[in-house]
């Protein structure tokens, strides 16, 4: 198959219409252009709601140069900037527009964003909708406004108005208020079961309010599309992935465009939380989808993001599974494309190989490694604690992720058969049987997740009698220091535990018979004060080790560090069924497989540069039989296997990568 480049761009009611499409046609010829999606009143030309008669201007001053692409072969999709309006901006409501706006836990009300059960602003939006499913655009494109979370300037997001709050109250058969619901579903302990009916409230309308959408488009002969962000904060908002395909394709295959990369450049740390948030909305998706992952850069150009990152972020979109790259290139400010001609240079020097991986990485490859499960109930069964926010309702997902993929070794946002990692809250979104699957087999614990399975009654499976936390203004601890080579570079290698941020407090647990220290805490004067890494083999055949500290905290890795997760690992996973590599900081790979091949990639994020990767391929994808560096400028070189180290024929600077078959 063919990569598919999607080009974002915006041009104003101020420009001459037919001028650009001189200039569109100009970009088409010169670049692998195969669609452009022209966003309507979007960012720096946003001022609210665009009344009906203000979006037929932006849909009539569009033709000339949208019948110029369709006659050049082109295919043309829109993306209307707000459903509900992003953040408020300083815009508020125009005359005439008598909207419910949408309004925070605590009440404070937005001037621009809508609340989505406002039947005003419903009829509005459909009238929209009808006036662009009329103009034959390929998708009509429901962006990520449509969310309930992180809507500037409220705290949260929304929407917890009167219009919610009395439906919430017609289908629990009460009569609250806001705040008695809000004190009520953030209640510490147990959830309250208000908890569930506000969650399902809130999903339930809003998938709805796609539903209505769709009819209009399909109506009209289009089709709909939904751009996602976070699913670990959708899941915050109720939303029921699977209920949330049918509403917005029924029965045909829905249309995505999930975030995944940062806006700007990122720093080599940020590439695995990357590829597991990618890895996580292609869990959600079915089998059948049009997946198209956003490449963003905003602020506008180089200075924001290089081409050498951009590059890495469209390949790592088809290595997990693309049929298109929906690509933010170039500004929604109406400049010219020729304004920079190099944009179009790096468009045609990597569409090669796009074309190359959407060939070798086909949808049907799916990620093998470290199971990192997740939930989208996770929201609706965790415990909070007293001084909880509705944000204590969000349970991060990717945190093992950062830890694995910097010390080399491969994960997938799926439980592993054999080898799983749980950390902080998200251990409360898993029932009893799947926790007792996972300690048959090797499971990787956080002190958080440790001391929430402890509670759950499942300490003698993990080697746990009764556990606490501390801190070092209760013990004052600064060091690890490892006591067993098994899991350890040496004996006395010493990691930082003083005053980092994934250390602020630590598990220490009352540990059963037959768990084992490999570390211990030290104080500054070398007093022993605590137990660090803790290694247990279970009555049910499984393997667990508990790590005292935060793995859902910002990354500290070090040789020392890197060393023991790759020694545990081994302990947990001893046929080594996921798959690591070794040769350098930052070296993280993939590896991928379905019934009929098996790929790996090994990813060098660090600013240094790499001459040998030794590869641990998992055990069933077998000897490596090729291997292909690919470059910041989309240039591929065979490099030398010998055995299972790749010899690089060049360096492998920050950003490239090398393919394994």
């Amino acid at each position: 198959m063919a990569s598919h480049f999607t080009l974002r761009m915006q041009f104003g009611l101020h420009q001459n219409p037919n001028k650009v499409a001189g200039w569109l046609l100009d970009l088409v010829r010169s670049a692998p252009v195969d669609e452009i999606m022209l966003f309507f009143f979007g960012e720096e030309l946003n001022d609210g709601h665009d009344p009906l008669e203000r979006i037929a201007e932006w849909i009539e001053h569009s033709r000339p140069f949208r019948q110029a692409l369709a006659e050049a072969g082109v295919a043309v999709s829109l993306n209307p900037w707000h459903t509900l309006l992003h953040c408020d901006r300083d815009r508020t409501l125009k005359p005439g527009q008598d909207w419910q706006t949408m309004v925070d836990p605590y009440g404070r009300a937005a001037a621009a964003v809508v609340c989505p059960l406002d039947e005003g602003w419903r009829h509005y939006y459909e009238q929209a909708l009808r006036m662009f499913a009329r103009e034959d655009f390929r998708v009509i494109w429901i962006d990520d406004d449509i969310r309930l979370y992180n809507h500037d300037p409220l705290e949260w997001g929304g929407c917890f108005c009167p219009l919610h709050v009395a439906e919430f109250n017609r289908r629990a058969g009460v009569q609250a208020t806001r705040q008695e619901i809000v004190a009520n579903c953030l209640a510490a302990g147990q959830p309250h079961p208000w908890r569930e009916i506000w969650l399902d409230m809130w999903d339930e309308t809003q998938r709805e309010l796609i539903d209505r959408f769709r009819q209009v488009v399909e109506a009209e002969g289009g089709r709909l599309g939904l751009m996602s962000s976070d699913p670990q904060t959708h899941a915050a908002e109720g939303r029921r992935w699977e209920l949330w395909w049918k509403a917005l394709a029924g029965d045909k295959p829905p249309i995505h465009r999930p975030n995944y990369w940062g806006y700007s450049d990122m720093p080599s740390s940020a590439l695995a939380g990357s590829i597991a948030l990618l890895d996580q909305n292609r869990s959600l998706q079915p089998a059948e989808v049009e997946c198209g992952p956003e490449v963003e850069c905003f602020p506008y150009g180089r200075w924001n993001k290089s081409f050498r990152q951009i590059g890495a972020q469209m390949a790592l979109g088809h290595i997990l599974g693309a049929t298109n790259l929906n690509i933010s290139l170039y500004d929604f400010m109406g400049n010219q494309p020729a304004d920079e001609p190099q944009r179009a240079e790096f468009l045609r020097n990597w569409r090669p190989t796009c074309d190359w991986l959407a060939d070798e990485f086909p949808m049907s490859l799916r990620p093998v490694g470290v199971g990192l499960p997740w939930s989208e109930d996770a929201s609706r069964r965790v415990h909070i604690d007293d001084s909880g926010t509705w944000r204590s309702l969000i349970c991060p997902s990717r945190g093992w992720a950062n830890w694995l993929g910097a010390a080399g070794h491969a994960f997938t946002i799926r439980p592993s058969p054999t080898v799983n990692a749980l950390a902080g809250s998200l251990a409360w979104a898993f029932d009893d049987e799947q926790i007792r699957n996972w300690l048959c087999g090797g499971l990787l614990l956080d002190g958080v997740a440790a001391g929430i399975l402890l509670e759950r009654g499942f300490g003698p499976l993990i080697g746990l009698r009764a556990g606490r936390f501390i801190t070092q203004s209760q013990v004052l601890y600064s060091v690890e220091n490892c006591l067993d080579e098994d899991f350890s570079l040496r004996i006395g290698a010493q990691m930082s535990v003083n005053d980092k941020p994934y250390a602020r407090r630590l598990f220490q647990g009352e540990l059963a018979d037959g768990a084992r220290v490999v570390s211990d805490l030290r104080s500054p004067a070398w007093e022993v004060v605590g137990h660090g890494l803790v290694i247990f083999e279970n009555e049910l055949g499984g393997r667990v080790a508990i790590v005292p500290w935060d793995a859902n905290s910002a990354l500290l890795m070090n040789i020392q560090r890197a060393v023991q997760l790759t020694k545990v690992l081994q302990f947990l996973d001893p046929d080594n069924t996921h798959g690591y590599v070794e040769g350098g900081a930052w070296l993280v790979p993939q590896f991928l497989a379905d019934s009929q091949r098996w790929r790996g990639v090994v990813w060098n994020a660090s600013p240094d540069e790499v001459e040998e990767i030794i590869v641990h391929p998992p055990r069933e994808m077998g000897e490596l039989l090729s291997a292909v560096q690919v470059t910041a400028r989309g240039d591929r070189y065979e490099a030398r296997l010998d055995g299972n180290r790749v010899r690089l024929g060049r360096p492998l600077h920050q950003w490239e990568f090398v393919v394994l078959s």
